[in-house]
């Protein structure tokens, strides 16, 4: 591998780490090592082609290894890859079944889904993202890994400001940064690299820390996390925003081989930088994190929902009741949301939410078209197995027939006694089709096809 190191970059970490820079610089240069998360949200979760065999020491659903981008596993959402010292994020933000929780910088989702699947699809998760396009992909991925209690949402920090104060238990910043930690698995990110541009991170992130102070309830939690070695972005941001905020104390990091203690001499001689944690290529094997988890001292406020109602009409209710009685053994949602034709099980009915920019708040579980309901594909990606009438596995041809955006004729006449059928493969669903005389008609996201 060919990773073209700046001399300015290379002058920058000889200075910080005397002769032990000489090994970061040549981790940087090897090959990296991948990862996967696999996704306990789902039916028999561990039941999958990737191999199991090599478990990441400190979290009880990640593996190394590689994974097929286009495998049943990775489209149903059985698994999500992710780099292995990302995964620990995560697990020391420890959301709970319950809790308000928001990830504020969201995008790709790899920390999102991770902590919607220690959640157990109860309490309510909020992931923002400012850029559109990544909110975009933010969304995508939640839809697969079948999270129901996401409200995906596409703003900055300061838009939640106002009506957001003390509202969440729990806060991770995964920070926007200069992405050091990224260099062996995007050598072209070197070119962007500067000391300017590492600066310009530093101040960014600081305005970011400081609404998170204002969104998180006393007594929660707030984790601030980077794939970035610079002092600047790690030590000195948590030294700053410990400063400006008294009520704001670091709570020790569990560390594991490999892991070592925040650097005081890097934040202006703070002591309790140890406590925070990181992660470098050469001591560690994966591409490097800082991790500094803090909570908010204070009694807890109580933070009232100002809930909407559904909106659903009474002919629509109707629509859709007929579709659940037709396809499904009972109707296992009690909340709707109808946004235009559209109609949601929202994971939250806070109209809090009409004055962001929502992507997604829930389940899309379908839409109303001339006097029909027709189902989305989020639907089935988060709905379970038991729950459906009608279920038909695919074979391997059928299969790939169907990802191609093709029908599935069958040979003999089926005993479907419903329109709407779950499609799975290898026992795993990941699509509805919709059935007609002995065809199953293809409705696979045309996006999604392959």
């Amino acid at each position: 591998m060919n990773v073209n190191l700046s001399s300015e970059f290379k002058e920058k970490y000889t200075n910080l780490l005397g002769d032990r820079a000489p090994k970061l610089f040549s981790a940087i240069e090897t090959e990296s090592e991948n990862a996967f998360r696999i996704n306990p949200l789902k039916p028999g979760y561990k039941t999958l082609t990737e191999s199991l065999e090599r478990p990441i020491e400190y979290t009880d659903i990640g593996f190394y290894g590689d994974i097929d981008g286009n495998s049943i596993d990775h489209l149903s959402g059985y698994i999500y890859s992710q780099e292995p010292s990302a995964m620990y994020v995560a697990e020391v933000l420890d959301a709970k079944p319950g809790e308000t929780v928001l990830d504020l910088c969201a995008a790709p989702g790899s920390k999102t889904t991770h902590i919607a699947s220690k959640m157990a699809s109860e309490g309510l998760l909020v992931s923002n993202e400012i850029n559109y396009k990544r909110a975009k992909v933010l969304s995508s991925n939640v839809e697969r890994m079948g999270i129901r209690n996401t409200v995906v949402t596409n703003n900055s920090p300061k838009d939640f400001e106002k009506d957001f104060n003390n509202y969440f238990d729990k806060i991770l910043v995964d920070a926007p940064c200069s992405g050091e930690g990224m260099f062996r698995k995007d050598p072209e990110s070197v070119k962007y690299w500067s000391k300017e541009y590492v600066e310009s991170c530093a101040n960014r992130q600081k305005h970011i820390m400081d609404s998170a102070y204002k969104l998180l309830n006393n007594g929660g939690t707030f984790v601030y996390s980077t794939c970035t070695f610079s002092p600047e972005e790690n030590e000195e941001n948590i030294d700053y925003f410990l400063n400006k905020y008294p009520d704001m104390q670091i709570v020790e990091i569990k560390k594991y081989p490999g892991m070592e203690d925040g650097k005081p001499e890097w934040g202006n001689d703070n002591q309790n930088l140890t406590k925070a944690l990181r992660m470098f290529p050469d001591q560690f094997n994966g591409e490097g994190h800082f991790i500094c988890k803090m909570q908010k001292v204070g009694t807890v406020a109580n933070v009232k929902s100002r809930d909407l109602n559904s909106g659903m009409k009474k002919e629509d209710t109707q629509l859709f009741d007929k579709f659940i009685k037709q396809n499904l053994q009972e109707n296992p949602y009690s909340n709707y949301l109808h946004i235009a034709d559209y109609l949601y099980n929202p994971a939250s009915l806070d109209s809090r939410f009409k004055k962001l920019h929502v992507l997604r708040n829930g389940i899309k579980l379908g839409e109303f078209k001339k006097n029909r309901f027709e189902p989305d594909i989020a639907m089935i990606l988060a709905i379970e197995p038991k729950e459906l009438k009608t279920i038909y596995d695919l074979s391997d041809d059928q299969f790939g027939k169907y990802l191609h955006g093709e029908s599935v004729i069958l040979e003999k006449q089926p005993d479907f006694n419903n329109k709407w059928i779950g499609l799975s493969y290898q026992n795993k669903l990941f699509s509805w089709g919709r059935y007609s005389n002995k065809e199953i008609k293809n409705v696979y996201p045309k996006g999604l096809r392959r």
